[in-house]
């Protein structure tokens, strides 16, 4: 455009440019908008001959770059310019807008190039950092604390008396409590921690933030410290820092506990509930690492308070809920004992009972349970008394008379706790407390040769079986008499929804025998026919049925009719 000026090469205004704007921005600040004042007006107030030769207020000549044209007249009128010469009707001033005016000057610095004005921004910036920081050269830079006192702003002296004011009443103030259940436990004071005040030192290196490197670098440092504030305190530990962990350790030697699992500690089958178990226990364990650095901080910043102790729980692996599932019911029998069974043969079975209760009441998976290794001979010297027993399908006296019916119980609850059955044979004829094919005979006596006749079985399941056996009474009521029942019960791992049972089968064998003639009263009988019966054992889901394997096929031979002959020989 002819007749502007431009920027050097150095991106620096020219000085008539330059001036020419701060002119126009001095006349439409000036007293009256729109009024220039005469060349040579005498001005008052704050306008002064400029660098250039222009007073402060004075536009540039018509022959400078912002005027084309005749060269304006300044007249007394305000607001008019009178053309050259002086004739003509005066022309009313343009009034100059302030968006023209900004308009004005941004095509003017687009005109005068990007160089020039990234220049006077770095100009503007540099002044606002320098300005900053210059205010504090000798004051602390704001965002920094010594003992929790805001420094900024103060003077060194300001600083100092402020610190020293409150160092004793924090040192003395200063305590951590520390806390457990409620209950106070430990308390730890400046005097325990041994403190030692540096005042000068804090506040010399308190001093420094913000005032190391040049102006740009101080000017960082000190947005940092608004972000971040620099923290430091006069009263620190001596380094004695033991006295803390010796009392965690102490502490923590008294809150932990272990965890402790659900267990049995008897089995006594005289109980009802043969098994005593104790509850499990959740324990202990108090993490002192964290509360030690936290600790260690709270002493660091001067920071009195109460920390609460509060241990992990640690629980144990068993328990009492889980533990008892391997102590349920697993297997149940009963067998009734005759009213007209002697006292003997009753305290026979009770005996019998005894010794499965004290030395073989445990079978551990797996083992064998043998009635005969169990129970032993039966002779007097073990207590076992003289009674009626079956020996070869005749009833003779005997010592141990009953212990039959004692392992015929346990039989039945070993099929029903799913054991697997090893050595079992029936009686050779019917008994009065079980049905044919659900008994178990046994016999040892050293009184006729030492024979042996055994019921053993093996504990298949995956834990201990517990056998717990017993001679019931069962009180009389008004319809029935006292009675006495085996019972044998065996308890282990639980089944869920699987029980056994046995079931039998009788196929009949009639009786084709001739009487026979006896001389003895008592033995008087008539005929029977004999029988064989399969034995099934028989496993059930819910109640239902699910599988039958034949275990046994038991033969029960005819008797022949025995009628009594006085001249009969037996």
């Amino acid at each position: 455009m002819a007749g502007r000026k431009k920027a050097d090469s150095s991106g620096n205004i020219p000085q008539r440019v330059e001036d020419a704007a701060r002119n126009m921005m001095s006349h439409a600040a000036g007293p009256s908008r729109g009024y220039i004042p005469p060349r040579n007006q005498q001005q008052t107030g704050g306008w002064q001959q400029g660098p250039n030769g222009y007073s402060n207020g004075q536009i540039p000549s018509p022959n400078e770059s912002f005027y084309t044209g005749q060269q304006p007249i300044y007249g007394s009128q305000r607001g008019y310019i009178v053309p050259a010469g002086g004739k003509g009707k005066p022309k009313k001033q343009r009034k100059k807008h302030p968006v023209l005016l900004a308009i004005t000057l941004i095509l003017m610095a687009g005109a005068i190039g990007t160089g020039a004005y990234f220049s006077i921004t770095n100009q503007i910036r540099m002044k606002k950092i320098t300005d900053k920081v210059e205010a504090y050269n000798n004051l602390f830079c704001p965002g920094v604390y010594v003992d929790g006192i805001n420094l900024g702003g103060m003077t060194p002296e300001q600083a100092t008396n402020s610190v020293n004011s409150q160092i004793q009443q924090r040192h003395d103030a200063w305590k951590v409590q520390l806390t457990y259940n409620g209950q106070d436990v430990l308390e730890i004071n400046a005097d325990k921690m041994g403190f030692s005040v540096d005042t000068n030192s804090v506040l010399a290196r308190a001093w420094q933030q913000g005032k190391e490197g040049d102006v740009e670098q101080r000017y960082a440092a000190m947005l940092q410290l608004e972000q971040t504030p620099y923290m430091d305190y006069t009263a620190k530990p001596d380094g004695n820092t033991h006295i803390i962990d010796e009392k965690l350790l102490q502490i923590k030697e008294v809150i932990d506990k272990p965890a402790v699992n659900a267990e049995m500690t008897a089995f006594d089958p005289s109980q009802d509930y043969p098994f005593v178990i104790t509850e499990e226990e959740y324990g202990r364990n108090l993490d002192i690492e964290p509360i030690r650095q936290k600790l260690y901080q709270m002493v660091s910043t001067m920071e009195s308070g109460t920390v609460e102790l509060i241990p992990d729980i640690t629980t144990p692996t068993v328990f009492r809920a889980d533990l008892i599932m391997n102590y349920k019911v697993r297997g149940y029998a009963t067998t009734e004992i005759s009213r007209h069974s002697e006292e003997n043969r009753n305290n026979n079975i009770r005996l019998a009972f005894d010794y499965i209760n004290s030395y073989g009441s445990v079978i551990q998976p797996n083992a064998t349970f043998s009635f005969n290794k169990v129970v032993g001979k039966r002779t007097p010297e073990r207590g076992f008394y003289p009674a009626t027993e079956y020996v070869y399908g005749e009833h003779e006296e005997g010592y141990g008379g009953g212990v039959c019916q004692a392992s015929t119980t346990l039989y039945q609850a070993a099929v029903r706790a799913g054991m697997q059955i090893l050595e079992r044979r029936p009686h050779s004829d019917s008994v009065s407390y079980t049905e044919y094919g659900k008994d178990a005979t046994v016999y040892w006596s050293e009184f006729r040769g030492g024979k042996k006749i055994d019921f053993s079985f093996r504990n298949t399941s995956d834990a201990p079986i517990y056998i717990v056996a017993k001679v019931v009474t069962i009180p009389a009521t008004r319809k029935e008499k006292k009675k006495l029942l085996a019972e044998v019960t065996i308890y282990g791992k639980d089944m869920g929804s699987t029980t056994y049972d046995i079931d039998t089968v009788e196929e009949v064998i009639p009786c084709t025998l001739n009487p026979v003639a006896v001389g003895d009263r008592d033995l008087v009988s008539k005929a029977k026919d004999g029988c064989y019966v399969d034995s099934y054992l028989v496993e059930y889901t819910n109640g239902v049925e699910t599988s039958r394997k034949k275990m046994y096929r038991d033969k029960y031979e005819p008797r022949a009719e025995r009628y009594y002959d006085p001249s009969a020989k037996r």
